[in-house]
């Protein structure tokens, strides 16, 4: 794992202790703990703890793989809460995996506005998209969804038809696949883009000022469609013009390796972007447009990106008074080691080492 800057913020309690019982660790079965209005419930089954769950409850997910094969198509706003996505940073648990293991995807519909993901990986192999805001025509108002250090594998779509009427943020997360807006409202903040189609646009569908772009990288990825949106203070490496058919819009302090900023566009507003720079110059470790978490991709020291953002700092996930988190890790206390004896000791007790990890931010 790349060393945390912040690592000294991380509040580390070390339990050791010696229980006369056995404990098969990380043996057990993937739980779900639902939590509303001080009660609790524990589900082996995600599909019946959201049955279950009421309405703007919190689900926390341990680590493991959690299978829907018909999908997910949520009617409640709900809260999910994962173990983390980072496999060096949830090696005592596991990351916590949402998948189908067929083509239907997880999707919401407008009675499910306001929901939450945080800490979870997305994948859902036998489809082009692993997660969409709205179900059909008649139903896309999804309103106020936010994602949190999530990493989606397949494509997400904003919406079920252009247009839709969905907002929603994301938040430090991974997208290995293409965003579509369907012309839908959205922030992206801190996020990683890897996703090189070859032509037309990665990331695309937002007209009428519906993309909000702030501290991103884009390794070879193009936005395109999306008129009046607002980017700033992102890298992006495409080797041709990363900003494609989108009239009027925004582009400030981002840094490019293109010497082209935009295509086939006009009436556009830029201010202190920087083009034409070596791919090599830039990131202190990342070197196939493909990201992996061993990736580093802070700025290296005579890059003109250190401080050129519009506040000051770096452009980049690393900019902002809240920089990219290496390891996405959660917010919640969470495992990060756990050592268990390989036998009892003389009094007949299993010695147990737990340490667990709070992360403030």
């Amino acid at each position: 794992m790349i060393p945390d800057p912040n690592m000294t913020s991380f509040k580390h309690i070390l339990c050791t202790t010696a229980i006369a019982v056995t404990v098969p660790a990380l043996a057990q079965e993937p739980r779900i703990v639902v939590q509303h209005a001080g009660s609790v419930q524990v589900f082996t089954d995600l599909a019946e703890a959201i049955t279950e769950a009421q309405n703007n409850a919190v689900l926390y997910l341990s680590g493991g793989s959690f299978d829907l094969p018909g999908g997910l198509a949520l009617s409640k706003t709900l809260h999910f809460i994962g173990a983390g996505v980072n496999t060096d940073s949830t090696a005592a648990t596991g990351p916590t995996i949402l998948t189908t293991g067929t083509s239907a995807y997880f999707r919401l519909n407008a009675s499910a506005s306001g929901s939450s993901f945080s800490y979870i990986t997305f994948n859902v192999p036998g489809s082009s998209t692993c997660f969409g805001l709205g179900t059909s025509s008649v139903d896309q108002t999804v309103q106020s969804v936010e994602f949190h250090r999530c990493v989606f594998w397949q494509g997400v779509e904003l919406g079920a038809v252009t247009p839709c009427g969905s907002t929603s943020a994301f938040t430090e997360c991974i997208f290995h696949s293409v965003l579509n807006g369907h012309d839908a409202s959205t922030q992206v903040t801190r996020c990683i883009f890897d996703y090189q189609a070859g032509t037309g646009a990665e990331i695309s569908g937002f007209d009428d000022g519906g993309l909000t772009m702030l501290n991103c990288v884009c390794l070879g990825t193009r936005i395109g469609n999306s008129s009046l949106s607002y980017i700033a203070n992102s890298i992006f490496t495409r080797t041709t013009a990363p900003f494609w058919q989108s009239n009027y819009m925004t582009m400030m302090n981002n840094l490019l390796v293109s010497d082209e900023l935009a295509e086939n566009m006009t009436d556009t507003i830029v201010s202190d972007n920087i083009l034409g720079v070596l791919i090599g110059s830039i990131f202190m470790g990342e070197s196939d447009s493909d990201y992996q978490f061993s990736d580093n991709l802070h700025l290296q020291g005579d890059c003109p990106g250190i401080g050129a953002g519009t506040d000051g700092t770096d452009i980049g996930i690393y900019g902002t008074g809240s920089p990219f988190k290496d390891g996405a890790m959660p917010h919640t206390p969470y495992f990060r080691k756990v050592g268990i004896a390989a036998g009892t000791d003389a009094s007949g007790n299993l010695p147990v080492t737990v340490r667990v990890v709070a992360q403030p931010n």
